[in-house]
Order: C-alpha cells, then structure tokens, then sequence
C-alpha cells in the first residue's frame, strides 16, 4: 500500500468517525430549533427539519466510510454518496436562510473532508481504460 492510500484511508477513517459523532448532536440540535426559526422566516422550520434528515443520512454515509475504508473498489459508490449529501446540504441554505450558518457547516466540512479521503473523482490508469 502506498504512501497516498494509507493517507487517503487514514483521512477517511477520520472524517468518518468525526462525521458520525458530529451528526447526532447536531440532529437534536437542528430539531429544537425548527420553533424557533419557523417563528423568523417562512420556510426555516421545514428547513431545520430536513437539515436533521441530512444528519441521519450523515451518518449512513459515515458508517460507510467506517465499514468499507480498505476497500478501493466501494469508493464510487461512497463517493456518490458524499456528493447526494454535499447537494442537499447546498439545497437547504435558501429555505434555512440565516439558519445555515448555526446548522450547515459540520456538514460541509466534514463531508470535504470525507472526499479527500474517498477521493473526488475516479483515477484510472491506462489499463483500466
């Protein structure tokens, strides 16, 4: 195993792990806040409730990236999942509004991290071509 690749799985391994404790909390979190915000701006209560969705679906993604960190093959399919989270995230900033700042940017940094450990695009060399 290369130097890279060792990088690569240890980055994955981390930003899993920091992922899934992170999505939790921040769940509750975004949960308690749909009053709040439903009170400030038309659609933010709906807005809290989905960014809860995405941190259930945060943690999928990070158990992914726990279970299958080794295996280079699973890369595709967990790096589709980085970029289905990464647009939802991006999705949510309008109906969130000024809630996106106190409820997004765990996820968003975590799951960049996460890419740079899955990598963001498929490499092929010129056999696999």
């Amino acid at each position: 195993m290369t130097r890279r690749r060792k990088r690569a799985k240890a980055i994955c391994i981390i930003s899993s792990a920091l992922l899934l404790l992170a999505a939790l909390p921040m769940l509750l979190w975004c949960l308690n806040l749909i009053d709040n915000a439903a009170l400030d701006y038309t659609y933010a209560g709906a807005g809290c409730f989905a960014a809860g969705i995405a941190y259930i679906f945060s943690m999928v993604t990070a158990i992914a990236g726990l279970a299958f960190a080794g295996q280079l093959h699973r890369h595709r399919w967990r790096r589709a999942l980085a970029y289905i989270q990464l647009a939802a995230g991006v999705l949510l900033v309008y109906p969130l509004r000024s809630y996106a700042a106190l409820t997004l940017p765990p996820l968003f940094l975590l799951t960049v991290l996460y890419l740079f450990g899955v990598g963001w695009r498929e490499k092929r060399d010129s056999k696999q071509q």
